[in-house]
């Protein structure tokens, strides 16, 4: 699954994937500018910046001193890696556990963990922490309420949904095959 979810990633991200014991699979970078100006380049109005860190922990069993661990892993990481400098809006530091079975406990410290912290009054903008968890065997998928969207991305790589065929023309195209 870490293979097929990194695939996707690959062609916006900047992957680093890690050997070794560690459950730190891998990570994936991504950075953003947009930037807004009048007439000409040089008269540029406003300017911000996007980034996002995705980590990726890979292990048997999730379990409640771990999900803490690595969470913390996680937030030092993205500390590290964030820059509130002029023109930064929003750091996204995500960590995704992908695992064979998440006891219960740690499935609930999942969902309700809150992390933000604001640069400069958030002038210099904020990073927040979105958590998320894919339980293959328990069929889990499973986020904090930051990192909502990333649900159903994992649901999606496990269970791909099928193609609707929508409009007009495929009706059409229907009865005529009939």
């Amino acid at each position: 699954m870490l293979n097929r979810i990194l695939e996707v990633y690959e062609s916006c991200y900047d992957i680093t994937r890690y050997e070794g014991e560690d459950i730190l699979a891998a990570s994936a970078d991504f950075h953003e500018h947009q930037q807004g100006f009048m007439l000409i380049r040089k008269a540029e109005m406003w300017s911000a910046d996007r980034h996002e860190y995705s980590f990726f922990y890979s292990c048997p069993e999730l379990t409640l001193p771990v999900f803490e661990e690595c969470v913390e892993r996680t937030k030092r990481l993205g500390e590290e890696k964030v820059d509130p400098v002029r023109g930064h809006m929003k750091s996204s530091v995500v960590a995704v556990f992908l695992c064979d079975r998440a006891e219960p406990e740690a499935v609930q410290a999942l969902k309700r963990y809150k992390f933000t912290k604001n640069f400069n009054f958030s002038l210099n903008g904020w990073m927040e922490l979105h958590t998320a968890v894919a339980s293959l065997s328990d069929d889990i998928f499973e986020t904090n309420a930051a990192g909502r969207a990333n649900a159903k991305f994992l649901r999606n790589m496990v269970h791909p949904a099928p193609v609707k065929k929508k409009g007009r023309f495929f009706k059409l195209l229907g009865s005529m095959l009939d």
